[in-house]
């Protein structure tokens, strides 16, 4: 029988989801919706696959490797795997600064997980 994760979003990656989706129905509200349903689409596979993408690389460069993430582009899903949870911590435009976006997200969060 396959393993089934318990998959949770963080407050902030919630609101993350929501003002990209806010700022992308401001010109194409069609655009806004699928890009929702999408992201949320990509996370309900995590209830069974979560090992399947890749482990993030500037996280792996300072030999963190709990947190993984989904390419839905230009946009990037982080979440942490545990043994049978997955919490989903940001989404963010890929065009942004990643690294001092996942760091301060990360420092905020970790007293809250």
């Amino acid at each position: 029988m396959m393993k089934r994760f318990k998959v949770y979003w963080t407050k902030e990656a919630t609101l993350d989801l929501e003002e990209i989706v806010d700022y992308i129905s401001k010109d194409r509200d069609s655009a806004a919706k699928s890009i929702y349903k999408k992201v949320k689409s990509k996370c309900r596979e995590l209830e069974t696959s979560p090992e399947r993408y890749r482990r993030v690389p500037e996280l792996l460069d300072i030999y963190i490797e709990s947190y993984r993430e989904i390419i839905i582009s230009p946009y990037r899903v982080v979440y942490k795997l545990t043994k049978s949870n997955v919490y989903i911590i940001a989404v963010i435009d890929g065009r942004r600064d990643f690294e001092s976006f996942i760091f301060d997200r990360l420092l905020r969060i970790s007293t809250t997980m």
